[in-house]
């Protein structure tokens, strides 16, 4: 096997301690001392810290993002008018990931920590993530949308925070089934071995779908009602 180039390198050691100690609690003295290359190494190849940390993001969200995108593409083309099947919309964002994580490779694993601990960190974190998932996001909430055309825009936001947590968290759990206090393993160990990324992607669209179509009872659904009211067509 090749050795690999010195940007390669850096981004490989970037994402596995950041993946243990998160994005702000990893210098960048750490990573270079792991890659085994000069601090200098990193301004010729990235410019910055905060380029390197873009790398590691884009390295793993531009191969899911655009499978996301393509199968978003394809339910759009099978539902051309009309409201689009809200199952097609949650598996086309949910798939990728999925399989990514739950891949068996250690990359998938990595991804799953790192991401998991993104939304613990500082806003200016939080904003790389945005900057590399807007266009996509862009797409998915106009097919949400389209799935769900009688929800407000504050019930929509609802759901869509609700279900992206879901996911988040019960990947980043499967990731970690093995080092779990056993407690909390138990439940998990039901799914028999490795659980299979199918089974795990139609818990995960099913629960998702309900939620998504579930009303809010009284009195919190008629509590602000300028907010959860549909407005009006232009």
């Amino acid at each position: 096997m090749d050795e690999p180039d010195t940007k390669t390198k850096l981004l490989q050691a970037a994402e596995v301690i950041m993946a243990q100690r998160g994005i702000s609690g990893t210098s960048l003295r750490e990573i270079t001392d792991a890659a085994g290359v000069n601090v200098a190494l990193v301004k010729y190849h990235f410019g910055s810290r905060e380029k390197l940390v873009e790398g590691v993001l884009k390295r793993h969200l531009d191969p899911i993002n655009a499978r996301r995108l393509d199968l978003l593409t394809a339910a759009e083309a099978r539902d051309p008018a009309g409201p689009l099947p809200l199952e097609a919309v949650l598996e086309a964002l949910i798939r990728p990931a999925v399989e990514k994580g739950l891949s068996g490779e250690k990359d998938g694993v990595l991804f799953l920590r790192l991401f998991g601990r993104i939304f613990a960190e500082p806003a200016s974190a939080m904003g790389l993530l945005r900057k590399q998932m807007g266009p996509m996001i862009k797409r998915f909430d106009a097919a949400f949308e389209r799935a769900l055309p009688h929800l407000s825009e504050l019930d929509l936001g609802w759901r869509k925070m609700a279900c992206l947590g879901v996911v988040q968290h019960s990947l980043l759990m499967l990731s970690m089934m093995d080092e779990l206090p056993l407690a909390m393993r138990l439940p998990l160990k039901l799914l028999k071995g490795k659980p299979k990324p199918e089974l795990v992607l139609a818990q995960m669209v099913a629960f998702c779908a309900a939620g998504m179509r579930a009303g809010v009872p009284e009195p919190w659904s008629s509590s602000f009602p300028e907010l959860s009211a549909k407005p009006a067509s232009p």
